[in-house]
């Protein structure tokens, strides 16, 4: 092998290295999966978050709840509030989960998903 390969290698590695462990980890602290009837009773505490499409939000929605994408919650532009509480539902609660992991990651105070989604609640 050539020395350039040996560099290569040696230098591609570092930079996979540093990409690695500067990824933020999810703060699961901040998280709170609840049941329906506490998502009710907590939900007029904070902003109320539907993540679903836009088709799904006008045929049902919890009134209240503002629509948003995934990447418009998370955008630099965002129209929520980072020091109050979030409460985030979708239609299975997997979507809604996973966007708190990565809201987390950006220093939102609370966030609460309803556990099941908006199928839970029928």
């Amino acid at each position: 092998m050539e020395w350039y390969t040996w560099v290569i290698t040696i230098v591609g590695g570092v930079v996979l290295g540093l990409l690695v462990s500067s990824r933020k980890p999810a703060n699961k602290e901040v998280i709170h999966i609840v049941n329906n009837d506490d998502f009710k009773n907590n939900m007029r505490k904070g902003q109320l978050v539907d993540i679903r499409s836009k088709d799904e939000f006008e045929k049902s929605k919890i009134k209240g709840a503002r629509n948003f994408t995934k990447k418009s919650v998370l955008s630099k532009y965002s129209k929520l509030r980072k020091d109050q509480s979030v409460f985030i539902y979708c239609n299975n609660g997997k979507k809604s989960y996973n966007l708190a992991k990565k809201m987390s990651k950006e220093a939102f105070k609370a966030i609460y998903v309803l556990d099941g989604g908006l199928e839970n609640t029928k």
